[in-house]
Parts: C-alpha cells; sequence; structure tokens
C-alpha cells in the first residue's frame, strides 16, 4: 500500500503514522459516517496525529458509535488475533474483539461522565513466541475533549504488567515459604520500635521471654526480665547496633527470666538495625531461638573438659578451647604464663595472638590453613613475654564438631619448648659455623691423618669430601713446608696447646704455593687428658699480600689527584670543607669561607654554618646530612645563607662521611658553590613560564565556554526559535482558506498571535542569557534579605491570589552583583509560585560554610567561606533524573499549556551563580515538591578562578 503522492494540510497529522497513516489514507472516508478526512473535527486529527506514531498501544474510540482508530503498536501486540487489520474506523467489536471486552466499560464511564478510568491487571491470552500466551494489561482510558469541552471521544492505552504480576504472586508464594521456615526452626520474629521504644513479637517470642498475654511490651520491662548478669551486655549489644559508626550484625546468647513461673530459659537473638538517609536507626527487626537444651549440653561438656584440663597441666602443659561462633577463648593459668610469663593475664584470643613474634605468625597461619582440611593443628613458634624475654611454644589442637559435622570449637594444649629447642640451636649453630665459616679449618689425628675439612678449606685445596678420608696432613704441603711442620710447629703446638704464625699450603691440583695465617690448637682426651686431634684455622693471605700492593700504588695516584683536584676547585670557585662529627670542627678553603661571604681568616665551624643558613632552610640541610650519614650515601643540599653584610646567598653543597669499623660516622669530606646567579636566573624564568601558562589556560577556558554557548545558540536558533515560527507560518497559510468562516479564522489568527508572542519571549529569554556572558557590572556587598524583600514586593498580588505561605530566615550579605542576585531569587520564587497546584509554601534557609566545608562540597579548592541557601517548595516536582537538565537553556519538563514560561529561567540562575563563582543544583520528586541549593561565596576575592571546572 503506498501513500498518496501528495499531502494536504488536513491530512499533516497522518505524516508520522507509518503504515496506519497510509491505511487511513488509502479509505474513500466520503461513505463513511465520519465524512472525509478534511471534515474530521480538530482534535480528532489532533489526537491521531499524536496516537500514530507513539511507541505505546493505544487505541482512539470515537462518538458513541465508538469507530475504532489504532497505532502501529497496537498491531505489534495485538495483530496475531485477528485478520481485519486492513480496516480500520469500523465498530470496536469487529476490529478489536479481544479488548473490547475489557474496554468498552471503560469507554462508555468515560463517554458519559467525563472523567478517566483505570482497569488494572487484566488477563488477557495473546499470540507471542508462536503460541497462545497469558500475559496482564491495565488499560487507561482518558477522554478527548474539543474546543467547547464536550467529550467527542475516548483514548485507551494499553499496558503491558506481565512481570508485575507474576513478581506480586512471586512475592506472596515466597512470604508463605518464609512463615513455614519459621516455623519449622522453632524461631520467634521480634521488631523494635526505636521511636516508640517498644518491643513487638510473635506469639513464639513472647512465650520465650515470659510474656505469654502480651505481643507489645515497652523496651525497659524487656530487659528488667533478662538476668541481671546478662542485662548490661545485651543493652550494649543493641546499642552498639543501632550506632550507624558500627552497624554491627546483632547475635547474642543471653538468658531471660520468665514473668508467670520465673523460669530461667537461654536464649540466642540475632537481628540488625536499618538506617534512613539521615543515617539514623529507624527500624530495628530479628529472631530469638530458645538454646537451653544446647547450653546444658555444652555445661556438661565443660565439666568434662575441665577434668581433662587437671591432667594435662599436671604434665606441664597449658590448655585452651575456643568456641568458634564467638571466637571466645578458655585457657589455663599455665597456658597464660606460656604465652606472657603472668598467670593472671585477662587474655582474648586476638590478645593471644599479639605474642606470637611478627616473623613468625606466618607459621600459625600456615597450620591453621592446615587444620581446615585435616581437623589437626601442629606448629612452633616464638613469643615475647611481658619481660622482654623471648620463650619457644608448640601448640598441638583439634576441631571439634556438631551433629552436621561443622567445627563449633578448637581444643588444644600448649608446652614451653625453649631449652629443647635451644639446645638443638646450639647444635645447628656450631655446625653451620663451622661449615658456613669463610677461613680454612680441619681436624687431624697426632700421626697427621685428616678427619674432617670444612666446605671453605676443600675449595681452596682442590679437594672433595671423599677425599678427606684418604688424605694425610702431609699431603697438603710441600716436602720442605712439611718438614719444618713435622719437626718445628707440631711438636711446638702438642707442647704449648697452641701455634699461630703463617704456613705455605699446596692446592692438590694445581700445585699453587698458598699463604695461609693459621692458627692450631690441641685437643685432650677428656677422660685420659692426653692429646689426641689438632684442629687448625686459616685465613687466606694472598688477596691482603694483592690488596697492600695495590694501596701503594694507589697512595701514589692519590697524591696526583689530590693536585689535579685543587686546581679543579680554585677554577670552578668551589670551596672544599672537611666536618669532624665529634666535635663541629670544620676546616674549610678560602672559597669554601668567600662563598659564605667571609675573609680567609675567618673562623667557620660547623655551629657558624647553621647560624649562617636561614632558619627555614635549617631543617633541609640538616635532615640531607642525617639520611647521608644513615644511607651511606652522597649528601646533596641546595640553601639560603645570609651574608655578614645582609644579602641572601643561595649555597649548593654535597660531601661524603667515613666511618670507622663500627660504622660510626667519623667525618664528611665536600665541596660548596655559591649558585646565587643560576638561582635567580631560574626564579625569573619559572615566574615568566606561570604567567604565560595561566594566560594561556584562560584564553583556552573561556573559548570552551564561549563554544559551549554558541552550541546552545545554534541549537535555539534551529529549534526553538524555529518551532512559534513554523507555527507562524502553518497558521498564517489557513487564514486566507477560512477568511469566511469567522470563528475558524479567529481562531487561526489568535494561534499566530500567541506564537509571535511567545517567539518574542524566547528572543528576550536569549537576550537576557546572552548578557549574563559578560560581567561588566562591579561587585559590591549585597544584603540577601533586601533582595529577598524586593523579590516578594514584585509577587505581593501573585502571593496573594495563591495564598501563598513564605518562611525566610536570616540571610547575611556577600559580595556580588545586587541585580543579577535579584534575577536569581525571582526566578527561584516565581517557579516556586508558578509550578504549583495547591497552597505554595515556600522556605527560605541559609547556613554558613567555612572554607574547608566549602572546598569538600565544591570539589575544588577555595579560599572564601560560602553561604549554602536553600529554596524549597510544595510544588508538582518533577523527575530526579532530569535535575541537571532543567538548567539548561529552554528546557521544560512541563507542559507549557498548564504553566507559563520559555524555560530560560533555571538557565539564568545558573549563569548568574557561575559568574558568582558559586554553584547550585536541584533535588526532587515528582509531585513532591523541589529544592533548589545555591552556594555562593562570601567575598569574591579570595575565590579561586574555577573557570575549568564549570
Amino acid at each position: 500500500m503506498k501513500p498518496p503522492a501528495s499531502t494536504t494540510s488536513t491530512e499533516a497529522f497522518l505524516t508520522h503514522g507509518g503504515e496506519i497513516g497510509q491505511l487511513i489514507r488509502s479509505i474513500d472516508w466520503s461513505k463513511h459516517a465520519l465524512g472525509a478526512i478534511h471534515q474530521w473535527p480538530q482534535n480528532l486529527r489532533t489526537t491521531l496525529g499524536i496516537t500514530l506514531p507513539a511507541q505505546l498501544p493505544l487505541l482512539v474510540f470515537w462518538s458513541s458509535d465508538f469507530f475504532c482508530f489504532y497505532n502501529h503498536a497496537y498491531k505489534r501486540r495485538f495483530g496475531a488475533h485477528n485478520g481485519n487489520w486492513a480496516t480500520i474506523g469500523r465498530s470496536s467489536d469487529t476490529i478489536c474483539p479481544e479488548v473490547w471486552a475489557f474496554v468498552k466499560p471503560l469507554v462508555v464511564q468515560v463517554l458519559t461522565n467525563n472523567e478517566s478510568k483505570l482497569s488494572e491487571d487484566q488477563r488477557l491470552s495473546i499470540e507471542r513466541n508462536g503460541h497462545s500466551e497469558a500475559s496482564y494489561w491495565t488499560f487507561s482510558a482518558s477522554p478527548i475533549i474539543d474546543e467547547a469541552g464536550q467529550t467527542n471521544g475516548v483514548l485507551v492505552a494499553c499496558t503491558e504488567t506481565t512481570e508485575k504480576v507474576r513478581a506480586d504472586h512471586l512475592l506472596a508464594t515466597n512470604q508463605e515459604q518464609f512463615q513455614f521456615a519459621l516455623q519449622a526452626s522453632e524461631l520467634g520474629i521480634w521488631l523494635l520500635d526505636i521511636a516508640r521504644n517498644l518491643v513487638h513479637w510473635d506469639s513464639r517470642c513472647q512465650t520465650y521471654f515470659g510474656f505469654a498475654k502480651d505481643d507489645t511490651i515497652a523496651y525497659n520491662d524487656v530487659l528488667a526480665h533478662i538476668h541481671p548478669d546478662d542485662r548490661l551486655r545485651v543493652n550494649n549489644a543493641v546499642q552498639e547496633a543501632l550506632n550507624p559508626d558500627y552497624r554491627t550484625r546483632y547475635d547474642i546468647e543471653f538468658r531471660t527470666i520468665s514473668v508467670e513461673d520465673q523460669q530461667i530459659r537461654w536464649l540466642r537473638c540475632q537481628g540488625k538495625a536499618y538506617f534512613n538517609d539521615q543515617d539514623v536507626a529507624d527500624r530495628f527487626a530479628g529472631t530469638a531461638q530458645d538454646i537451653t537444651a544446647q547450653m546444658a549440653a555444652r555445661e556438661n561438656l565443660q565439666n568434662i573438659e575441665n577434668q581433662a584440663r587437671l591432667a594435662v597441666e599436671s604434665a606441664g602443659a597449658g590448655t585452651f578451647l575456643v568456641d568458634l561462633k564467638t571466637d571466645h577463648v578458655v585457657y589455663s593459668r599455665i597456658l597464660a604464663k606460656i604465652f606472657t610469663g603472668n598467670e593472671t593475664k585477662n587474655l582474648t584470643r586476638e590478645s593471644l595472638k599479639t605474642y606470637i613474634l611478627p616473623e613468625d605468625k606466618s607459621k600459625r597461619s600456615k597450620a591453621y590453613q592446615e587444620a581446615d582440611k585435616t581437623g589437626k593443628l601442629f606448629y612452633e613458634a616464638r613469643v615475647i613475654w611481658d619481660n622482654g624475654s623471648i620463650h619457644w611454644v608448640r601448640v598441638m589442637g583439634t576441631y571439634l564438631y556438631d551433629s552436621q559435622n561443622k567445627p563449633v570449637r578448637f581444643a588444644g594444649i600448649a608446652q614451653d619448648i625453649s631449652a629443647e629447642v635451644e639446645a638443638d640451636l646450639e647444635q645447628k649453630q656450631l655446625a653451620s659455623l663451622v661449615e658456613g665459616s669463610p677461613e680454612y679449618m680441619s681436624i687431624a689425628s697426632l700421626d697427621g691423618s685428616l678427619r674432617y675439612i670444612n666446605p671453605y678449606g676443600l675449595d681452596l685445596l682442590g679437594l672433595k669430601r671423599e677425599d678427606v678420608a684418604t688424605k694425610n696432613l702431609s699431603d697438603l704441603f710441600y716436602a720442605d713446608d712439611w718438614y719444618a711442620i713435622q719437626h718445628e710447629y707440631l711438636p711446638l703446638a702438642i707442647l704449648e696447646k697452641q701455634w699461630q704464625g703463617t704456613q705455605y699450603y699446596r692446592h692438590v691440583k694445581t700445585g699453587e704455593r698458598i699463604p695461609v695465617a693459621v692458627k692450631r690448637f690441641v685437643i685432650d682426651d677428656p677422660t685420659s687428658g692426653e692429646p689426641f686431634a689438632i684442629v687448625a684455622t686459616g685465613r687466606d693471605l694472598r688477596s691482603e699480600l694483592a690488596a697492600q700492593k695495590e694501596l701503594e700504588a694507589r697512595e701514589a695516584d692519590l697524591q696526583k689527584a689530590n693536585q689535579n683536584l685543587e686546581m679543579a676547585l680554585h677554577a670552578g670557585k668551589l670551596g672544599s670543607y672537611d666536618l669532624e662529627f665529634s666535635t663541629g670542627l670544620m676546616q674549610c678553603t678560602a672559597q669554601c669561607k668567600a662563598n659564605f661571604g667571609l675573609p680567609a681568616d675567618a673562623i667557620f665551624n660547623f655551629p657558624d654554618l647553621i647560624n649562617a643558613i636561614l632558619p627555614e632552610d635549617r631543617s633541609i640541610m640538616q635532615q640531607a646530612v642525617e639520611e647521608a650519614v644513615a644511607n651511606r650515601s652522597v649528601y646533596n643540599a641546595e640553601y639560603r645563607t645570609t651574608w655578614p653584610d645582609g644579602s641572601i646567598h643561595w649555597i649548593r653543597a654535597s660531601g661524603k662521611a667515613t666511618y670507622d669499623d663500627s660504622g660510626l660516622s667519623l667525618h664528611m669530606a665536600g665541596i660548596t658553590m655559591d649558585i646565587t646567579a643560576q638561582r635567580m636566573a631560574q626564579q625569573e624564568l619559572e615566574r615568566q613560564v606561570q604567567e604565560r601558562t595561566q594566560e594561556l589556560s584562560n584564553a583556552n577556558q573561556e573559548l570552551i565556554r564561549t563554544n559551549h554557548e554558541l552550541e546552545q545558540f545554534a541549537y535555539i536558533a534551529s529549534h526553538d526559535l524555529q518551532e512559534p515560527l513554523r507555527k507562524i507560518q502553518s497558521f498564517a497559510s489557513l487564514l486566507p482558506e477560512n477568511r469566511y468562516d469567522d470563528d475558524q479564522f479567529d481562531l487561526y489568527l489568535n494561534k499566530v498571535i500567541l506564537s509571535a508572542q511567545r517567539m518574542s519571549a524566547l528572543i528576550k529569554g536569549v537576550l537576557n542569557y546572552s548578557r549574563l556572558s559578560k560581567i561588566e557590572e562591579a561587585f559590591s556587598m549585597v544584603d540577601l534579605n533586601q533582595v529577598i524583600s524586593h523579590v516578594l514586593s514584585d509577587f505581593e498580588l501573585l502571593i496573594d491570589e495563591k495564598k501563598a505561605i513564605i518562611r525566610c530566615h536570616d540571610l547575611p550579605a556577600i559580595e556580588g552583583i545586587p541585580l543579577q542576585l535579584n534575577q536569581l531569587f525571582f526566578n527561584l520564587i516565581g517557579n516556586a509560585l508558578k509550578f504549583s497546584d495547591n497552597t505554595p509554601a515556600i522556605t527560605i534557609h541559609c547556613t554558613l560554610l567555612t572554607a574547608t566545608e566549602s572546598s569538600v562540597i565544591l570539589n575544588y579548592p577555595t579560599q572564601s567561606d560560602h553561604v549554602h541557601i536553600s529554596v524549597k517548595d510544595n510544588g508538582i516536582g518533577f523527575d530526579p533524573q532530569y535535575a541537571d537538565r532543567v538548567f539548561t537553556i529552554f528546557q521544560r519538563l512541563t507542559n507549557g499549556k498548564s504553566y507559563g514560561g520559555t524555560g530560560i529561567g533555571l538557565a539564568l540562575c545558573r549563569k548568574i551563580v557561575t559568574n558568582h563563582q558559586g554553584m547550585i543544583k536541584a533535588e526532587s520528586e515528582l509531585q513532591k515538591g523541589s529544592t533548589f541549593h545555591v552556594y555562593l561565596p562570601v567575598s569574591q576575592s579570595r575565590t579561586y578562578n574555577k573557570t575549568s571546572l564549570l
């Protein structure tokens, strides 16, 4: 079906009607009761112009004959039911019989009573996914009213609610299952009314607490019937759960005393507090469970465990038992002493862990990970007693499980194994000392047969471990060297029990003759007292002898380098110094003193140096020295000094410390250089770069802002300003056709006039907005109380007419542009009065914010205090998702026929606030009013330029 070649102005409403619009054009309406299309009533054409392109399924029923029209969205949803889609404008029972059964009563009521009607969640079978499927629909019927106020037809919107209905059914099912679960688990439900301090509970909770006749009771009465030993603990747990800083889950075991028979019952209560937007708890609910039987069983088990603990402690071991649900630990005094050295310590599981050395805590963690798999725990670790001594402990334990094989407790013992570990450690240390020694070590019998050589000795002599058993001491020396050892050194060592000197060993593979500084000791048999072995230790002297030769060569090179250094220092005006840390005395060259403005013969030590440095730079220099000494690195620092003539100079200093064998710093030698000229040049360059950078940044931000406004104006010119012009052209073209129809002629002429007025208002708004782009007016102190007073005076008649209630708190004076601030509050209060269907109630409140608070709220740094002014109304409000869109020029969220205006007022407000270096934002809900928050600096001179943040 193709559309006609041309479309007359009377058929313009079908332009966007798609397939259905083409269908309407194809019908010969001259034979229909409605007549030709150009004879159709205007409100029918307007309604169809809205209905046909809509994405929501819509039906139009016209006149008491119920002629039916539908859009493509309706056909897409219900088209599979009916083969009569090629017709339109027929009676409703032939075009949409499946829907007509639900809709007809609504349509009849709307036509009769001239008011909208709604039929919700109606079950309807439709074709979907290749088969008939049950669905649910809500039908909303509204009257179509002509210019005389008469209802000619009905517009019906069809909204599918299948998912909502299914969700309601699912919720009801879940609630039934929840109640069944509570009954099966024997849990009672309670709810604390925080505002009234009342507890509401079910019958099971009533029984548990002993209030069989009361389903609501005061919270203090509930506390009064909790066991005295548990009462404070329960109340503290409740208060902690209600504290927004903790938000802990309420889970506690305690005893109650029945009101009726004074019976003691153990309960476990669990619950959670719910907080509102102000972080105040407004609801606290949970469950209660009778655990009296479990607690009795726990007590019996405790008695058994106490007996077992006595047996263990008699063996010198400490015992412990951990409740895995509460992490509460019960332990013996011996365990406390093993971990802390003090039997009377009041310990928790967490505090016990703190006694374990940090480097051993990983052993404990790994042991518990393994215990999670095997059920058994074992680890050895060090603990630090209260007196600072370190002890070794061995911990063994096992998990205890409930009937569901879930671990509920953990029991174990701990032993002090310090003596055992120390003995083993001594043996390992001795073996490690010998095996890892960087010196030669050996043991030989008196006959020279070798018994042991350490790894260093094996490597020194070119031997392997297995070679030792087959070698004799004589194999380690050349014949001449062995002869002296055998006939001179060994007899002397046996006689005096020791000997030391230099001997030359032989590398068994290379034959190298190796000088070694040897010490020999004779070991006596502990039984007979006779010597039975000789121990030798030795130090390879090759590196020392080579280093001695190298040192002699370096001393010669150093003398030459010192001469060259003195020449370089003089040429570069570098002064050298040597500081002795212990005395603070300094040896300085003449150039070094000159760098501080002093003559060559001036006394200049470390205290003099500190006094010459500017106070604010002294810590920089001292910290650099301390870090260089601590890290054994090069000292570098730049600082300012005051010369005797009062001038300020920059010094660059560097140096390197020397240390003694113990690591104590002795001296620092280094150089100094006057860099004043370089610093001044650098600072001047940085200043110029900063100025140019700031100028470029400001220019870029101004360009961004200008481009953004140009985009908005382009949008206005292409859309908002053209819309009234298009209406003027359209209605003006209709005037000649209706010049003989006075009523129709006046109607079109009035629409032309209204469109012209609308265009004039838009142009005026654009001009007002454009004038705000350049701030030419001077800032001055403005009393906001006077501004509000003037605005209220301007709206005096409208306020009286709407009987508006306006409350305004005392407002401060701020620095601003008077006319712009007047326009800001004129627009905000005007909108609050205009967009209200009921008696307007407007509240203006002000809060003073410090600069720190302002920086946090505004999300950019500022040095000025700010005022936070809120303008709150009870008007029609708007969807929160449009909270930022309302400030866009010509953006309207309301029906222009119901509420006047151009859509530029709030855009002007944002522009004015931006001109004042402030911020504006909106909060709102539909039919619940709006609140506009305005943040303005008290002083403009102390506000940072934040153009880039706007």
